[in-house]
Protein backbone atom coordinates (compact mmCIF):
# COMPACT_ATOMS: atom_id res chain seq x y z
CA UNK A 1 0.00 0.00 0.00
CA UNK A 2 2.94 2.67 0.74
CA UNK A 3 4.28 2.34 -2.59
CA UNK A 4 1.03 2.79 -4.19
CA UNK A 5 0.85 6.15 -2.55
CA UNK A 6 4.16 7.05 -2.91
CA UNK A 7 3.65 6.55 -6.70
CA UNK A 8 0.58 9.56 -6.63
CA UNK A 9 2.76 12.24 -6.49
CA UNK A 10 4.76 10.74 -9.37
CA UNK A 11 1.47 10.40 -11.57
CA UNK A 12 -0.43 13.23 -11.12
CA UNK A 13 2.67 15.23 -12.53
CA UNK A 14 2.67 12.78 -15.58
CA UNK A 15 -1.25 13.48 -16.01
CA UNK A 16 -0.59 17.30 -15.43
CA UNK A 17 2.46 17.58 -18.46
CA UNK A 18 -0.15 15.14 -20.40
CA UNK A 19 -3.01 17.14 -20.01
CA UNK A 20 -1.16 19.84 -21.66
CA UNK A 21 -0.21 17.96 -24.83
CA UNK A 22 3.55 18.30 -23.82
CA UNK A 23 6.05 14.82 -23.98
CA UNK A 24 7.78 14.78 -20.80
CA UNK A 25 9.88 12.63 -18.82
CA UNK A 26 9.72 12.68 -15.13
CA UNK A 27 12.03 10.49 -13.01
CA UNK A 28 11.63 10.31 -9.32
CA UNK A 29 14.46 10.64 -7.34
CA UNK A 30 15.64 8.35 -4.21
CA UNK A 31 16.54 4.22 -4.70
CA UNK A 32 14.09 2.49 -7.05
CA UNK A 33 12.16 -0.55 -6.44
CA UNK A 34 13.36 -3.59 -8.36
CA UNK A 35 11.18 -4.42 -11.13
CA UNK A 36 10.83 -8.39 -9.75
CA UNK A 37 11.31 -9.81 -6.58
CA UNK A 38 12.57 -13.05 -5.21
CA UNK A 39 10.18 -14.97 -3.46
CA UNK A 40 9.98 -14.17 0.33
CA UNK A 41 12.02 -10.38 -0.15
CA UNK A 42 10.11 -7.43 -0.02
CA UNK A 43 9.61 -5.61 -2.84
CA UNK A 44 9.46 -1.67 -1.37
CA UNK A 45 12.28 0.31 -1.26
CA UNK A 46 13.78 0.86 2.22
CA UNK A 47 13.06 4.35 1.18
CA UNK A 48 10.21 5.44 -1.02
CA UNK A 49 10.67 7.01 -4.02
CA UNK A 50 9.95 10.84 -4.00
CA UNK A 51 9.29 12.43 -7.31
CA UNK A 52 10.64 16.00 -7.75
CA UNK A 53 9.34 18.72 -10.43
CA UNK A 54 11.65 20.33 -12.26
CA UNK A 55 11.93 23.17 -14.44
CA UNK A 56 13.00 22.33 -18.09
CA UNK A 57 13.82 24.18 -21.19
CA UNK A 58 12.58 22.27 -24.54
CA UNK A 59 12.34 23.75 -28.31
CA UNK A 60 9.01 23.74 -29.49
CA UNK A 61 7.86 21.27 -31.82
CA UNK A 62 8.14 22.84 -35.44
CA UNK A 63 5.03 21.27 -36.49
CA UNK A 64 3.50 23.56 -33.44
CA UNK A 65 0.67 26.08 -34.92
CA UNK A 66 -1.48 28.44 -34.16
CA UNK A 67 -1.89 31.10 -31.78
CA UNK A 68 0.16 30.56 -28.45
CA UNK A 69 -0.04 32.19 -25.27
CA UNK A 70 2.87 32.27 -23.04
CA UNK A 71 4.48 34.66 -20.28
CA UNK A 72 8.02 36.01 -21.37
CA UNK A 73 10.41 34.87 -18.65
CA UNK A 74 13.89 36.24 -20.65
CA UNK A 75 14.56 37.82 -23.28
CA UNK A 76 17.73 38.04 -24.92
CA UNK A 77 17.56 40.35 -27.98
CA UNK A 78 21.06 40.07 -29.21
CA UNK A 79 20.45 36.43 -30.05
CA UNK A 80 16.77 36.53 -31.18
CA UNK A 81 15.62 34.04 -28.50
CA UNK A 82 12.84 33.76 -26.05
CA UNK A 83 12.29 31.55 -22.71
CA UNK A 84 8.36 31.58 -21.96
CA UNK A 85 6.07 29.56 -19.81
CA UNK A 86 3.05 28.36 -22.11
CA UNK A 87 -0.34 29.16 -20.68
CA UNK A 88 -4.13 28.64 -21.96
CA UNK A 89 -5.58 32.29 -22.47
CA UNK A 90 -9.50 32.29 -22.48
CA UNK A 91 -11.37 35.05 -23.64
CA UNK A 92 -15.54 35.96 -22.96
CA UNK A 93 -17.79 33.05 -22.39
CA UNK A 94 -14.61 30.38 -22.86
CA UNK A 95 -13.19 32.66 -19.61
CA UNK A 96 -16.48 32.24 -17.83
CA UNK A 97 -16.67 28.64 -18.70
CA UNK A 98 -12.91 28.08 -17.98
CA UNK A 99 -13.10 29.45 -14.85
CA UNK A 100 -16.39 27.67 -13.99
CA UNK A 101 -14.56 24.21 -14.69
CA UNK A 102 -11.82 25.39 -12.06
CA UNK A 103 -13.78 26.40 -9.33
CA UNK A 104 -12.08 29.83 -9.88
CA UNK A 105 -14.26 33.43 -8.91
CA UNK A 106 -14.79 36.48 -10.86
CA UNK A 107 -12.30 39.41 -9.38
CA UNK A 108 -11.62 43.08 -10.33
CA UNK A 109 -10.01 43.69 -13.85
CA UNK A 110 -12.45 41.58 -15.87
CA UNK A 111 -10.79 38.41 -14.41
CA UNK A 112 -13.31 35.44 -15.27
CA UNK A 113 -15.80 38.12 -17.30
CA UNK A 114 -13.40 38.76 -19.74
CA UNK A 115 -10.49 36.62 -19.43
CA UNK A 116 -8.70 34.22 -17.39
CA UNK A 117 -5.27 32.55 -17.94
CA UNK A 118 -4.90 28.63 -16.66
CA UNK A 119 -1.44 27.80 -16.44
CA UNK A 120 -0.54 24.13 -15.34
CA UNK A 121 2.48 23.02 -16.59
CA UNK A 122 6.04 23.93 -14.97
CA UNK A 123 8.10 23.63 -18.36
CA UNK A 124 9.74 26.42 -19.54
CA UNK A 125 10.12 26.85 -23.62
CA UNK A 126 13.15 28.53 -25.73
CA UNK A 127 12.41 29.59 -29.24
CA UNK A 128 14.23 32.00 -31.62
CA UNK A 129 12.24 34.86 -33.16
CA UNK A 130 12.70 34.34 -37.15
CA UNK A 131 14.17 37.02 -39.38
CA UNK A 132 11.74 39.89 -39.44
CA UNK A 133 9.49 38.63 -37.51
CA UNK A 134 6.31 41.13 -36.88
CA UNK A 135 6.42 41.99 -33.21
CA UNK A 136 3.61 44.48 -31.26
CA UNK A 137 3.51 45.78 -28.20
CA UNK A 138 0.63 47.64 -26.65
CA UNK A 139 1.71 50.98 -26.30
CA UNK A 140 -0.99 53.58 -25.00
CA UNK A 141 -3.89 51.31 -25.37
CA UNK A 142 -3.10 50.99 -29.13
CA UNK A 143 -1.03 47.91 -30.66
CA UNK A 144 2.40 49.36 -32.19
CA UNK A 145 4.71 47.60 -34.38
CA UNK A 146 7.89 47.27 -32.31
CA UNK A 147 11.52 46.04 -31.76
CA UNK A 148 12.27 42.66 -30.26
CA UNK A 149 14.00 44.77 -27.83
CA UNK A 150 10.61 46.33 -26.21
CA UNK A 151 9.67 42.95 -25.10
CA UNK A 152 9.94 42.23 -21.35
CA UNK A 153 9.67 39.61 -18.74
CA UNK A 154 6.22 39.00 -17.31
CA UNK A 155 4.18 40.04 -20.54
CA UNK A 156 1.62 38.17 -21.67
CA UNK A 157 2.45 37.45 -25.38
CA UNK A 158 0.73 36.01 -28.21
CA UNK A 159 2.70 33.92 -31.03
CA UNK A 160 2.89 32.04 -33.75
CA UNK A 161 5.64 29.79 -34.72
CA UNK A 162 6.58 28.75 -38.44
CA UNK A 163 9.34 26.55 -39.48
CA UNK A 164 10.19 26.41 -35.33
CA UNK A 165 10.90 30.11 -35.11
CA UNK A 166 8.43 33.13 -34.21
CA UNK A 167 7.05 34.53 -37.35
CA UNK A 168 4.91 36.91 -35.45
CA UNK A 169 4.34 38.04 -31.58
CA UNK A 170 2.09 40.60 -30.18
CA UNK A 171 1.71 41.53 -26.49
CA UNK A 172 -1.74 40.92 -24.76
CA UNK A 173 -2.99 43.48 -22.85
CA UNK A 174 -4.02 42.34 -19.42
CA UNK A 175 -6.15 45.03 -17.17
Amino acid sequence: MRRHLALVPFLLLLTACSSQGDKATATPTGPAAPATAAPGTPAEPTEPATPTATVTTVAPSPTVSGPQYAFIKEIKPATRELTYDLVEYFAGKAAVKACADDGEKPAENDWCVGYYIRNNNTKLRTVKFAPGAEIKVVDLGELTKAELGRLEGGMLLRFEIEGGAIARAEQVYLP
